[in-house]
């Protein structure tokens, strides 16, 4: 495990009035060092669901020769390797991932191509909404990802005078 660097930055942010909490932001190097730092299971989850449906999305490109479907292969994939590399971007990845599936779905790409598929392909692609929308939240709300891509926590004790 990384040693906490000798001396650090806290920088707090606003209080929110209503909970009490403010963000404390931190360096990338305490963020890496600190236990709440490494990637836990749920993250592996969500890596391994992106990197899943990117490979899937090669393997569409392979049999079809679609090039959106290399594009959001490509997304995908670059998605989860970012996720592990635990790099700021991969949270506006992970959100082109969401608004470029609500889009499919609201243009009637994915909710056209539900209709035709059998039962499990629609559920497949359901799903892999419900996915991205969940995996959203956590990526942006949860405590352990703000630290690791964000490199902030919530504190509910205040700033230190």
């Amino acid at each position: 495990m990384a040693k906490m660097p000798e001396e650090g930055r806290f920088e707090y942010g606003k209080m929110d009035k209503q909970t009490g909490a403010q963000w404390v932001h931190v360096t990338p190097e305490m963020a890496r060092a600190h236990p709440q730092g490494k990637l836990n299971l749920p993250l592996w989850l969500i890596t391994g669901v992106f990197a899943a449906f990117g490979l899937l999305q090669l393997v569409e490109f392979a049999q079809f020769g679609d090039w959106l479907a290399l594009f959001k292969a490509v997304l995908q994939l670059l998605t989860a390797i970012m996720l592990v590399m635990r790099a700021p971007i991969s949270l506006m990845l992970a959100g082109a991932q969401l608004l470029l599936s609500v889009f499919g779905a609201v243009t009637g790409g994915m909710l056209k191509n539900m209709s035709e598929l059998s039962g499990t392909g629609g559920f497949v692609v359901l799903a892999y909404l419900i996915f991205c929308g969940l995996s959203l939240f956590y990526l942006f709300e949860g405590d352990r990802p703000n630290l690791i891509y964000r490199h902030r926590f919530r504190s509910f004790r205040g700033a230190k005078d």
